[in-house]
């Protein structure tokens, strides 16, 4: 039996000093009014005032982060201390992670005293500086994916991870995490049905193909011991994690840049693991989108994601789609993308979702998304990876037909930003209004993966949370206010 949370009950009547359970919370409308003519005050004029639109931000309950990696929300910093604790040693040539000591080894200790080669460090493990000063530059695409192969040997240490993104999310008043944090860690290679799948004709043969395959992993011993073995470190990564102020669910995934039997094979445990799981919440697809076997078997993917919707109803699906712009790929791999998630994966929620201007049918396709399904919008991760940013941004395109939208972190380790730093991008670019932005906020628990049960019981803490958060604002409205007539 699935898990129903119920530790929010707590939070929403302490914070207040309430006893009795259902008592619903108003804001006091006065200072609902006077924190939106102050958020509006910070956003207006060619160069919104950003420094108090981060202390604005900071304050404000934030609800949820939808979208984002266990693996790249970890600062480097923090990998630099497990790599010492384990007595592992960096490589000085290299910067990789040596697990023994060689000739060009050196501790975390000498690295540190050495300014250069830290920083040095730094820009490979993360995107820190990397387009405020010169150095040596690849694609920022391939360097930002490049990052994960450094500190991947010291990042599972899953709990102390998971309890470091509790703290950061608490700090700044998120209240709730869905995050990516592994796969399965299954596969079943075939190259028999790699061949014959690639030249299926028409979708019956590939889903006889499929029912092949299942029915070979299912009688795969291995198969059910990981999807067990998994269930079991998804478990114990998350002692601790909920409490009275914060709650994390977890998407597992499979990497579209494998052969065909291997994608599918990781899907299959997936969708598996997510079944059988109280903590999984979803099933999601990663990795470089304009990646070669990615755009060769994109449309094959969606048929997986189809096949497997179908064997697992109750399983949610999220997917990375349409993480592309004009330029990294063939102007005809821009037109299908988000189109296909939709209409045959069916997706529920598309993370990113930045080629929508250059999809076929795109209006067609926005009227679908609005009613079928939910933008993840990543601004920092789109600008670095994609160079998409300001009125390049399909946010414009999005917000103006009203498809809902949450907003969303990707790699806040990698980028070194957070989802306050994520809402200040939001409010300097686009203005929104402050009724929008606490749409966003309440899309983030609404749209969320959670038994309804807990979406309550989120919801309700948000409301409390919004309350304290506009009588705080209420009040240093007026003092900024009372200093500008002195």
């Amino acid at each position: 039996m699935k898990f129903r949370s119920a530790i929010f009950i707590v939070v929403i009547f302490t914070i207040v000093g309430c006893s009795t359970i259902g008592i619903k919370l108003n804001s006091d409308p006065d200072n609902a009014d006077k924190t939106a003519l102050l958020y509006k005050e910070l956003i207006e004029g060619k160069s919104p005032n950003t420094a108090q639109l981060n202390l604005f931000f900071s304050k404000m309950p934030k609800g949820g982060d939808l979208h984002n990696h266990y693996s790249g929300s970890i600062y480097a910093e923090t990998y630099l201390d497990w790599v010492e604790v384990a007595g592992y040693w960096i490589d000085k040539n290299t910067l990789n992670i040596s697990k023994a000591k060689t000739n060009s080894s050196i501790s975390v200790d000498q690295l540190r005293s050495d300014t250069r080669l830290y920083r040095k460090l730094l820009t490979l493990w993360s995107d820190k500086d990397y387009q405020n000063h010169y150095h040596p530059q690849l694609p920022p695409d391939a360097s930002f994916f490049n990052t994960f192969s450094y500190f991947g040997p010291i990042s599972k240490r899953y709990n102390e991870g998971l309890m470091i993104l509790r703290e950061r999310a608490i700090k700044e008043n998120v209240s709730f995490i869905e995050i990516m944090l592994k796969s399965v860690g299954y596969s079943y290679p075939d190259t028999s049905f790699d061949q014959k799948i690639r030249k299926a004709a028409g979708n019956k043969a590939v889903l006889l193909l499929l029912d092949k395959l299942s029915s070979k992993i299912d009688a795969d011993d291995t198969f059910n011991n990981k999807v067990y073995e998994f269930i079991k470190t998804i478990d114990n990564a998350h002692k601790g994690i909920d409490d009275d102020q914060f709650m994390m669910r977890y998407q597992t995934y499979a990497s579209r840049n494998s052969s065909p039997s291997i994608v599918f094979s990781a899907l299959y445990s997936a969708f598996k693991a997510v079944e059988q799981s109280d903590l999984l919440v979803g099933v999601n697809i990663v990795g470089p989108e304009n990646g070669v076997v990615a755009i060769e078997d994109y449309n094959l993917h969606m048929q997986m994601f189809a096949y497997l919707k179908k064997k697992f109803p109750n399983v949610n699906r999220a997917l990375h789609a349409g993480e592309l712009t004009l330029g990294m790929v063939r102007p005809k791999n821009l037109k299908f993308h988000i189109s296909q998630a939709i209409y045959i994966a069916g997706a529920q929620r598309i993370g990113h979702g930045v080629d929508l201007p250059y999809e076929e049918e795109a209006l067609n396709l926005l009227k679908e998304i609005k009613e079928k399904s939910v933008v993840e919008i990543c601004f920092t991760s789109n600008e670095f990876i994609l160079g998409v940013k300001g009125r390049d941004h399909p946010y414009l395109i999005y917000s103006a037909y009203d498809v809902p939208i949450v907003i969303c972190t990707d790699d806040s380790g990698i980028s070194r930003n957070n989802l306050t730093g994520e809402y200040v991008l939001l409010a300097a670019r686009y203005k929104p209004g402050y009724k929008m932005v606490k749409k966003y906020v309440y899309n983030s628990i609404k749209y969320s993966f959670l038994y309804e049960s807990d979406k309550d019981l989120l919801t309700n803490s948000l409301d409390v949370r919004f309350e304290k958060f506009e009588a705080e604002m209420s009040e240093y409205s007026d003092l900024i206010l009372r200093n500008v007539d002195e």
